[in-house]
């Protein structure tokens, strides 16, 4: 008989590279219970749930309550809502051999359920989420809450990883937590670079449009280079009004286009048809300072030439790998300028060594140490 492995997010799992990446590692070997706000819809898990409902967090009186509770430290109250209640009464009259935490956020609904029957919890971080990366007012308490979210709710985890080196050692000098490094591989595309057109030098920039991103500025340093270079930014429909501000601001730019997402199984392969990969992560807090995000790899398995902002964990793998150059800074003359410096010639070196980058930095390495991980947990 199977043993059985519960999986908790608080994300929409069809759409979340590293839960998609446990169930691929693990669904035939164990009986996976995989919990969400929405689900991972992969034909291996048993029991495919969407329990996980963030809806009633924006009505007026609610939010009046939970941010009574969060100022005046309420936590449990604060965390057990109707929902969290539902999720873990749920789940609780079942049994698992081991339990799957991603991120903080159901931590406390893992360590609940594990409490029953000491069952082992393996707690992927993900990234560093106890930084003060909000602002306003509220801000500082929120922080406390996520570390109460954390640090109250131990006992039953077994082991940790997170995405990079510097996030590893930020985990043990605040929290004296050893986690092993997880990255946000993807899995291998048998893609070829394709050759890059001295006239038409396409770049490419996807993911969420957040004003924090300050996007405005990728689309300052291609407009300032010569016609031969053209953005497209496709982005999500997270923050509409964002999105139709720089649609707005590209109007009249024949070198900019702003397009809706794509879609997460064609990310890859859209890629492919470019010729560099664009990218900003401003250091606006100690996760974004430290990140190695799924898009640097997305570009890689896409087989383009990368630029980046110089962001530590993201610089060094693209300097091992010679995969592309790294901005003096995060301005959008820095970000021109590295541009410019790629010649054609260069561009298509950068993507014969992102071809061989690729081979190495897939998800292979990570799927046998997930199952790693878990046989030794059982």
């Amino acid at each position: 008989m199977k043993k059985k492995i519960l999986i908790l997010c608080k994300t929409d799992l069809n759409r979340d590279p590293r839960v998609l990446k446990q169930i691929e590692s693990l669904h035939s070997i164990y009986s996976l219970t995989c919990v969400g706000t929405g689900r991972s819809l992969h034909i291996g898990v048993e029991n495919d749930l969407d329990l996980f409902n963030l809806d009633g967090r924006s009505a007026s009186s609610n939010r009046i309550t939970q941010i009574t509770k969060l100022v005046t430290k309420q936590y449990k109250s604060l965390y057990w809502s109707k929902n969290n209640n539902y999720v873990y009464t749920s789940l609780a009259k079942n049994t698992y051999d081991i339990i799957i935490c991603n991120e903080t956020e159901s931590l406390p609904i893992a360590h609940r359920i594990a409490k029953k029957n000491n069952t082992p919890i393996y707690c992927d971080l993900h990234e560093y989420y106890m930084d003060d990366k909000k602002t306003g007012s509220f801000s500082k308490a929120q922080q406390q809450y996520e570390k109460w979210m954390f640090t109250n709710h131990l006992t039953y985890v077994k082991h940790f990883t997170t995405v990079s080196p510097q996030i590893i050692d930020l985990y043990k000098e605040q929290f004296n937590i050893n986690c092993s490094l997880l990255d946000n591989a993807c899995r291998f595309y048998d893609l070829s670079p394709r050759a890059t057109s001295k006239e038409n030098i396409r770049i490419i920039s996807h993911g969420a449009a957040i004003p924090a991103r300050r996007l405005e500025l990728m689309i300052e340093a291609v407009s300032s280079l010569s016609n031969n270079y053209i953005l497209d930014l496709y982005l999500m429909d997270n923050n509409p009004t964002y999105k139709q501000h720089l649609i707005q601001l590209t109007e009249n730019n024949n070198q900019v286009s702003i397009l809706d997402a794509i879609p997460f199984k064609e990310i890859q392969k859209t890629i492919n048809q470019y010729d560099i990969g664009l990218y900003l992560l401003f250091p606006t807090h100690l996760n974004n300072t430290y990140a190695l995000p799924n898009k640097i790899f997305e570009f890689i398995q896409g087989r383009v030439a990368i630029v980046i902002g110089p962001t530590p964990a993201m610089s060094d793998l693209v300097l091992e790998y010679e995969l592309g150059l790294v901005s003096e800074d995060f301005s959008a003359k820095s970000l021109a300028k590295a541009i410019q410096k790629m010649s054609v010639s260069k561009i298509d070196q950068y993507k014969k060594n992102t071809n061989l980058a690729a081979q190495e930095r897939n998800s292979e390495k990570n799927i046998e140490q997930i199952q790693e991980i878990i046989s030794n947990l059982l």
